[in-house]
């Protein structure tokens, strides 16, 4: 069974607000957001119809943010009746979880939250009654619009996608980078041999699940939790690094280059 939905921002608008919700604080809350991020590009159609599993990441978004909403609000609320010294909002589970942050309204991310967790939730609304509001013209010529735009982007995927993965292999060398180093190598002998440009897209399915692991492998190393020594021993020899003020260029490169990578071989 299918559903006909507007299908554009299912594919490019929906992601790149969960993304958006995922980067903007390291927390559980945020973890949720980007693996239905990643549910959503894995099992979206490239066009036609949805299917039912879309169909059910939408309304699983939309049950989510409205409880993300409904609990960072009520933490706040009550933070704010409570005062500074409320003992809970200076413990570890909060941070953890994502409702502490700063101080209540303080901190300019937990608005930002809000707004892009009510905007995701509002666009997976529109895309499952989609049937019903996409008969506007006004909305047929903005999908339409956004839909030549995703054309001339997976366009220039292609020609850009070998280098943003030479990127993400050689900005931070390590082990983690190193699958995506030797495919690159793979892709340019093939190349050089068979003169096929397409021998560089050789082993991109393979690479777009390698990326997924490491983005979220990376992902859960950024939370508030004090890791055993073994557990940090081995992610720094692997590769894995703290994203903070202090972090170096090369770092920041390596992860920035491995979601723009990811983005581009998904779409």
């Amino acid at each position: 069974m299918a559903w006909r939905t507007g299908g554009c921002a299912g594919r490019c608008l929906l992601p790149l607000l969960l993304l958006t919700a995922s980067l903007l604080d390291w927390s559980l809350i945020s973890l949720v957001n980007m693996v239905i991020f990643f549910a959503i590009r894995f099992v979206a159609p490239r066009r036609g119809f949805h299917n039912w599993r879309l169909y059910l990441l939408y309304w699983c978004t939309v049950i989510y943010s409205a409880v993300a909403i409904l609990a960072q609000v009520t933490f706040h609320i009550i933070w704010g009746i409570e005062g500074k010294g409320w003992i809970v909002a200076h413990s570890w589970w909060p941070k953890l979880v994502g409702f502490a942050r700063d101080q209540p309204w303080e901190s300019p991310s937990v608005i930002y939250f809000l707004i892009v967790q009510l905007s995701a939730a509002v666009l997976s609304l529109v895309e499952v009654f989609g049937s019903r509001i996409h008969q506007d013209s006004c909305w047929l010529n903005f999908s339409f619009d956004i839909e030549q735009i995703g054309y001339h982007f997976r366009v220039a995927c292609c020609l850009l996608l070998p280098a943003v993965q030479l990127i993400v292999s050689i900005s931070h060398p390590s082990w983690i980078s190193l699958p995506f180093f030797v495919f690159s190598c793979i892709g340019l002998v093939d190349w050089s041999l068979t003169s096929n440009f397409l021998g560089l897209f050789r082993w991109w399915r393979l690479l777009e699940i390698y990326s997924v692991f490491s983005i979220l492998l990376l992902y859960i190393y950024q939370l508030r939790v004090k890791f055993p020594y073994v557990v940090v021993a081995f992610a720094d020899f692997i590769g894995l690094f703290k994203v903070s003020s202090k972090s170096e260029w090369p770092e920041l490169s390596s992860g920035i280059s491995l979601l723009v990578y990811y983005f581009m071989v998904s779409s």
